[in-house]
């Protein structure tokens, strides 16, 4: 797995008991496969991976990479806030047939530098899967240097980077920096889907929660970007761009599973002590899914 293109992060559904409902995610897992995303990676900051426990998590796994089937490849996100979890984690996704693994910086006390490295080269003594390091630095408390991006790519697991940026021009200028820092195959990949709605970062890949929830639009808008397509750019981004705009002013993932709700996807609500969205806003979702649809109506 190269973590190229539009890699798309969906929830984990649960049940009105708070378990993971597995039906459900077998539905949007066959759902993502069919679309025209290119990679899937489930236990993601999406999948509400840090309020599952051990067996929680490869189970989720296990449920996915089989509703998949092989019709796309499926990175696991092995993240945790020990390091021997994180090393559970990476065997238990391996063990389900994982493509990839995806590694973000969580612990409780924000780690160093060196201590990031340690943690990266225990996991590639782990495994042999390709890994995609990911910055989150507002929730990790961790900002990955293209230095220390730069060090640990030098180790054959690690071929990708899913990074974000304040801004288009900070990200486009990272991107250019740590080009000239790493092996031309090593995909640097954006995270942040206000950063996709400006219409001004290509990337190697874009790696998007709404994107699980809406892969056609996004993948619409990604072509165009790739492409240069100003006109389509502009079309795509007039009626997308406000839908995930409100997304993002919601709490993070307690408004994807209000977003999935409004696009009849079985989702539940997120585990507790997450609340749910407030209902409320269920209507302005719906009316700017309208507005989407009915632009592309046409195909």
């Amino acid at each position: 797995m190269d973590f190229t293109g539009l890699i798309a992060y969906p929830l984990t559904p649960f049940d009105p008991d708070g378990g993971v409902a597995h039906a459900d995610l077998r539905s949007l897992l066959d759902g993502l496969a069919a679309s025209d995303v290119d990679a899937i990676t489930v236990l993601g900051s999406s999948g509400s991976f840090a309020y599952l426990d051990r067996a929680e998590r490869a189970e989720v796994a296990r449920t996915a990479i089989d509703a998949v089937g092989g019709r796309r490849p499926v990175a696991v996100g092995i993240s945790s806030v020990g390091t021997r979890e994180v090393l559970e984690s990476a065997v238990d996704a391996a063990q389900a047939g994982a493509a990839g693994l995806v590694l973000s910086p969580v612990s409780y006390v924000p780690l160093t530098d060196d201590e990031v490295v340690a943690q990266v080269h225990a996991v590639c003594a782990a495994t042999d899967l390709p890994i995609c390091l990911y910055n989150n630095p507002g929730t990790t408390q961790f900002d990955y240097s293209l230095d220390v991006v730069a060090e640990v790519a030098v180790l054959p697991q690690v071929v990708a980077f899913k990074d974000t940026a304040p801004d288009a021009a900070t990200f486009n200028a990272r991107h250019a920096a740590l080009r000239a820092l790493v092996d031309g195959s090593f995909s640097h990949g954006v995270s942040g889907d206000v950063l996709m709605m400006s219409g001004e970062v290509a990337a190697e890949a874009w790696h998007s929660g709404p994107a699980a929830l809406l892969p056609t639009f996004y993948a619409r808008l990604r072509s165009a970007v790739v492409n240069g397509d100003q006109r389509e750019i502009d079309r795509v981004r007039h009626v997308l761009a406000p839908l995930v705009d409100h997304v993002a002013g919601l709490r993070k993932i307690s408004g994807l599973h209000l977003l999935a709700r409004a696009c009849g996807v079985a989702a539940g609500d997120p585990r507790p002590p997450l609340l749910p969205s407030p209902g409320s806003e269920l209507r302005e979702l719906g009316r700017l899914l309208d507005v989407l649809e009915s632009e592309f109506d046409d195909g």
